[in-house]
């Protein structure tokens, strides 16, 4: 796919360095309250090498789009900024930014999240260049919570944190999630270029995860260098898991992940998978049609069967399993197993 097109929204003037160490790919929609305090620690970082900051602004209805000129102006040598005339959504927005960054390492941030260490991209950059092994690398983050919970800060990682992960990491279960996307510096020529099923994919993060991590292990890094907020309008916030159309992208996600990984790890993603067909049973658009739900359970059941009878007896009653979901099944599996005799 070519998003070469979108290199017309460039805001003029920028002069950043031809051959930067870092990439910072800076994505922003809708964070006038938050993207001078993103931008200001960015601009903060103590370094001994060139850098270049892509941001890609999409349409904001607030203030945001002039903030960014703002600092584009001010910062021609830094920073090369995309306003965008028309919403692309954050995955477009994301992609044709990253594929922009030209420097040999890549870092990720929105527009709400910020450093909190003038010193953490040397820190990455130290890591990489001294373990040229790695893919990736990522150090550990605060949640600050403004969704309303009220709930205390916490860290991401715990104190047992794998001091290096791999792809089956991000498989233990559905939405893994254990790396703060401002954490994570990678090396652009392992993400350089993207398949095309990413492209599609509405989750970034855990493709892209292991993406990187079938190139070489990721490293972790426990300094608390960054601050995530989990807040109504950040862009994680925009997907709705009760909507068939979310979960179905997921069940793409992940066979796709499955087939770029050469079913290595199919052990791990056929009960991912599993889930998913269970979920879509009980979705908006589902759950009041019994034929889809007879369905998309049999196709979870078949991608990954109880074992045991006392397996099937949980399965059963986990799931609800209606009367006639139950003959559905059984008369699916009949089919079936004539299909197969023959």
């Amino acid at each position: 796919m070519n998003f070469s097109h979108y290199d017309k929204h460039l805001f003029p003037g920028s002069q950043t360095p031809i051959k930067p160490k870092v990439s910072v790919c800076f994505i922003t929609y809708k964070h006038e309250a938050y993207i001078r305090t993103s931008l200001d620690a960015i601009l903060g970082q103590k370094v001994n090498f060139e850098l270049e900051i892509i941001i890609g602004e999409d349409h904001s209805p607030d203030g945001t789009a002039e903030i960014v000129r703002e600092y584009a102006r001010k910062y021609p040598d830094k920073i090369k900024a995309y306003i965008r005339p028309e919403n692309l959504g954050s995955k477009i927005n994301y992609v044709h930014c990253f594929l922009d960054c030209k420097g040999e390492y890549i870092v990720h941030i929105e527009g709400d999240d910020y450093w909190t260490d003038p010193l953490k991209l040397q820190r990455q950059v130290d890591f990489l260049d001294q373990h040229p092994h790695a893919s990736a690398c990522f150090h550990n983050a605060q949640i600050i919570f403004e969704d309303g919970s009220n709930r205390e800060p916490v860290l991401i990682n715990p104190t047992d944190q794998k001091p290096w992960v791999e792809s089956a990491d991000f498989l233990v279960e559905k939405e893994t999630w254990f790396m703060a996307t401002a954490s994570v510096m990678m090396r652009r020529k392992y993400a350089h270029p993207l398949p095309e099923w990413f492209l599609h994919s509405k989750s970034g993060d855990i493709p892209l995860y292991v993406i990187l991590a079938e190139q070489g292990p990721i490293g972790y890094l426990p300094e608390v260098m960054s601050v995530y907020r989990k807040n109504e309008g950040g862009i994680s916030m925009t997907d709705h898991v009760q909507a068939d159309a979310f979960i179905k992208n997921r069940i793409f996600m992940y066979s796709s992940i499955n087939a770029h990984t050469k079913y290595k790890y199919k052990h791990l993603i056929k009960p991912i998978l599993q889930a998913y067909y269970l979920m879509r049973m009980d979705c908006n658009e589902n759950k009041s049609n019994k034929v889809k739900q007879a369905f998309y359970f049999c196709r979870a059941t078949f991608l990954n069967p109880p074992q045991t009878a006392k397996d099937w007896k949980s399965y059963f009653k986990t799931n609800l399993l209606s009367p006639q979901n139950l003959l559905a099944y059984l008369n699916f599996r009949s089919k079936l197993n004539q299909i197969i005799k023959r």
